[in-house]
């Protein structure tokens, strides 16, 4: 009873986003390159920093501290991905990455710059957007094409993660597996969950979280709220999302870099076969502790919510983890603690189609025009 009533609070709740849209500079030095002599500086920048096949990019190179700007000599580094005009202007060839190379002579020495571009086979309005400014905290790599949070400055930083949260996934057509594990170190109470599955109609992914709050007695309830933490208790992980085919051979999808995460994550375009349980989706990764005794703790947590003990890290299975001192590395895929919410969904399919049948010649051109909207979205991502 209790169960069904944390369900229908579930249903009930509105959840408002607060979208925030920051400008971020694409050009920064971190992908453009500077060449420094007595003063003088070759600044290369783009107006994109992707192109897509058979499409343009502009490309300017600046030289600094001079009354007249030199004569610009431009390259690439492999003509069969990109080529550079004698004005900077690139044009995509094939799909992959290349240099581009801007050189300048300026009182006898040769200044030279460098600017990293990606072809891709076709241009995404999302990818566009996600190059150019962070929505929601949420950028585009083009290492292994997906999607990922701004993992350290995430504006979600500020809201704190409760099991209500999963509850209500499932509504807002968030379906995905997941598994937790609760445990008490220095004096706090912690959380460290994982998902995978399906995130709305265009996106599957997977993510890693870990979460605190001062201990309490109380114990931990479905509306129970637990911090994201301060930097201080991050934590050194990485992480790969693998995806079985129809065949049942295996691929990499991502692979999220080994540092310090409270929220690990990335998200692919696409739509499961089947959406729960996820099972044709694989996490693996490795976790880093601050010392045994938390790695214990969670190795004994992982225990409980159904992974097998492995002797070594070769020998890890599906559905295992091995503990290497600090480190536990991981296996999941079919273990979740997720329930089935298909019920829901057939319940209120069938209620609504009943509701709504007076109005079906009203709102069928409606709901014609959002299929085809769907459609168009999915084939442009």
């Amino acid at each position: 009873m209790k169960k069904f009533a944390t369900k229908i609070v579930s249903i009930m709740l509105v959840v408002i986003v607060a979208v925030s849209v920051l400008p971020i500079n694409a050009f920064a030095t971190d992908n453009g390159y500077e060449a420094l002599s007595e003063g003088h500086a070759l600044v290369m920048q783009s107006d994109r920093l992707s192109v897509a096949k058979r499409k343009t990019a502009q490309m300017t190179a600046t030289v600094t501290n001079v009354d007249v700007q030199p004569e610009i000599i431009w390259s690439s580094s492999d003509e069969s991905i990109a080529t550079v005009d004698s004005n900077g202007k690139v044009k995509g060839v094939n799909v992959g990455k290349a240099v581009i190379f801007a050189e300048a002579e300026v009182d006898g020495e040769v200044l030279r710059g460098e600017f990293a571009i990606n072809v891709v086979k076709r241009n995404s309005l999302l990818k566009n957007l996600l190059e150019n400014n962070q929505v929601l905290s949420y950028q585009y790599s083009y290492v292994d094409d997906y999607y990922y949070t701004n993992d350290k400055e995430a504006w979600q930083h500020g809201f704190g993660f409760g099991r209500i949260y999963d509850y209500v996934s499932p509504y807002l057509l968030l379906e995905y597996d997941y598994i937790r594990i609760f445990f008490t170190y220095e004096e706090k109470d912690w959380m460290l969950q994982m998902w995978k599955g399906q995130y709305g109609l265009v996106f599957y992914g997977g993510e890693i979280g870990i979460y605190n709050r001062p201990h309490s007695d109380k114990g931990v309830g479905a509306f129970t709220m637990f911090n994201c933490p301060e930097e201080e208790d991050w934590l050194m992980m990485e992480m790969t999302l693998w995806h079985e085919d129809t065949k049942g051979n295996w691929k990499r999808e991502f692979t999220r870099p080994y540092d310090y995460y409270w929220w690990c994550t990335g998200f692919k375009n696409g739509h499961l076969r089947q959406e729960e349980p996820a099972d044709e989706l694989c996490l693996t990764g490795r976790i880093t502790f601050k010392d045994e005794e938390m790695a214990a703790l969670v190795a004994d947590g992982f225990a409980e919510c159904g992974l097998e003990m492995s002797t070594s890290k070769d020998g890890m299975s599906v559905d295992s983890f091995y503990m290497d001192g600090r480190d536990i590395h991981f296996s999941w895929q079919n273990v979740s603690e997720a329930e089935s919410t298909m019920w829901v969904k057939v319940v209120a399919g069938i209620a609504g189609s009943i509701l709504l049948l007076p109005l079906a010649p009203i709102i069928a051109p409606f709901v014609a025009a959002i299929a085809a909207f769907t459609f168009l979205i999915s084939v442009i991502l």
